[in-house]
């Protein structure tokens, strides 16, 4: 118990140490330890111990109780009970059962049952004789009946029922209150007197045996102990330094640092929610820094495509100050000029508070279910001349399916505007066509502007909708727009829940597909803000 003891104190003293000084500092004068205060290795230590000495502590008590039992209570009773005898020991005690589950039986006396029983014992040297109801039933040829009833009286001291076997003999009496059937026997038989073991002995032997069962017991305890905290701690506390290393990375803003745990429990879990959370932060620093790089683009844009008109309204009215225009004619051209300019202006600055809207989500779009097969069956009737005289060559065949969509029919007016506008501003030709193909599935609508004009290189497809995007280097065509229609167009399909996308057109030309969710033909209409 003192070794115990021993290993006890700095167990939990190394254990509690650290939270107990941290609980009085934070606490004051009288700390509180709580369980959630100590560390987990300290908490699986604890347990280990717990695990572990708990069942020795046990067996080690049992140990020395059957110890103590042997060594202060009658050798020969105990050794009967505990020590697997050999020789006629094992047999004498089986058929002395045997006799009295027999004399327990209700009904007529089957002595020929007990008969057998009792001549085994009188193979073995033992008298034997049965009494029911104060007859004698039975007693072993040429012995004395009342002979052998007095020694066994004499060993009984007045007691129904004994049975005892020290060096004068073996002796036994059962009476049974149910049959009234009483089995006397006795002998000179002496304990293990075959067996060739000595009293002593067999309790030096029964001695060792128990030390040894409870140091072997205590040895594989100790050691499955040891093998399981070793592997608790490899499983729990290397995901754990794993997670803490994988926190000090993103700390130092490292977002690329991946952690990877095999296990599937709740540390592994834990684990792969942080990881997951580590893939948003990088895509939402991304994203910042996209969006960033597209305000900075937007910012050098606005600048440069504001001074190009101002510089021109400049320069016009300047010339006009000075006297350069001397003639009405010419003031007036200047002024014309002036006009053209100062709407340019107007327009671009529309545009950028348009996009500036949709960026932000201050635009209403009030979504209504259409079909879009009959939308644009309505606007080619209503603009094919309009467009053909502009050098617009419209073309679309109506396909078979409805092609409902929900959409605001102001913001896709302008989407189809804008794209009608770019393919109008980009011609090389003084004609150029354009086809409007519709196609329905069961999830989304797809639908394609295909001009054939001079079309774009592949290396800027991608760059269509980004904003202030011309294919013209110089950017100083005012003419061809602010580059803000296409990134516009993109906003609304967006907020529409839609994808678009930039191809080139089969012989030539430009491509622009539009996908939208199809409408469900249950659905309500619903107002939402954007």
């Amino acid at each position: 118990m003192e070794a115990m003891q021993g290993l006890h104190r700095p167990v939990l003293f190394s254990a509690f140490k650290n939270s107990y000084n941290r609980n009085i500092i934070q606490k004051g004068c009288c700390p509180m330890l709580h369980i959630r205060d100590i560390s987990l290795r300290h908490r699986l230590l604890i347990a280990n111990f717990t695990m572990v000495f708990v069942p020795i502590f046990i067996l080690t008590v049992l140990g020395f109780l059957l110890v103590s039992g042997l060594r202060f209570s009658s050798p020969h009773n105990d050794l009967t009970t505990l020590w697997p005898e050999k020789g006629p020991a094992l047999s004498i005690q089986y058929t002395v059962s045997s006799l009295r589950v027999k004399a327990e039986r209700p009904g007529p006396l089957r002595l020929k049952d007990l008969r057998e029983d009792c001549q085994v014992l009188e193979s073995l040297g033992i008298a034997t004789a049965i009494i029911r109801h104060d007859q004698v039933a039975y007693v072993t040829p040429g012995v004395d009946f009342y002979g052998l009833a007095n020694r066994v009286l004499e060993k009984a001291h007045g007691q129904q029922t004994i049975m005892t076997w020290d060096g004068d003999g073996f002796f036994f009496r059962y009476s049974s209150p149910h049959s009234g059937t009483t089995i006397i026997a006795a002998g000179n038989t002496p304990f293990i007197a075959k067996s060739g073991i000595r009293e002593g002995m067999a309790k030096n032997v029964i001695q060792g045996l128990l030390i040894f069962i409870v140091g072997t017991a205590s040895v594989i305890i100790i050691a499955c102990g040891l093998i399981l905290s070793r592997l608790l701690s490899r499983q729990i506390l290397g995901p754990l330094a794993a997670l803490r290393t994988a926190a000090a990375e993103i700390e130092k803003g490292n977002l690329d640092y991946k952690l990877t745990v095999s296990s599937r429990d709740e540390l592994g879990q834990t684990c792969s929610a942080f990881d997951r959370m580590r893939r948003q932060l990088r895509a939402a620093r991304t994203a910042q820094e996209k969006y960033e790089q597209n305000r900075k683009e937007l910012i050098a844009g606005i600048s440069h495509d504001l001074s190009t008109p101002l510089t021109l309204l400049k320069g016009y009215a300047s010339g006009i100050l000075v006297g350069i225009a001397k003639t009405a004619e010419k003031r007036h051209h200047y002024m014309e000029l002036i006009y053209q300019n100062a709407c340019s202006l107007e327009k671009l600055v529309d545009r950028l508070f348009l996009f500036s809207k949709l960026d932000l989500g201050q635009v209403d779009f009030t979504l209504e279910r259409v079909s879009l097969r009959d939308y644009f069956a309505d606007f080619t009737a209503e603009n094919t001349a309009l467009l053909a005289e502009r050098g617009l060559s419209l073309r679309y065949e109506a396909p078979p399916e409805a092609a409902r969509v929900r959409i605001d029919r102001m913001q896709f007016q302008r989407v189809v505007d804008n794209l009608l506008e770019n393919a109008l501003k980009y011609k090389e030709t003084e004609t150029v066509a354009m086809d409007i193909r519709l196609e329905a599935a069961e999830k989304q609508v797809v639908l394609s502007f295909a001009d054939h004009g001079p079309g774009v290189p592949r290396a800027d497809l991608a760059k269509l909708f980004d904003s202030f995007y011309r294919t013209d280097e110089a950017r100083t065509d005012v003419k061809k727009g602010s580059g803000l229609g296409l990134a516009i167009v993109k906003q609304i399909i967006a907020t529409l829940k839609g994808r678009i996308y930039a191809a080139e057109t089969p012989g030539g030309g430009l491509t622009v597909v539009i996908t939208l969710p199809a409408a469900e033909e249950d659905s309500h209409e619903i107002d939402s803000n954007h």
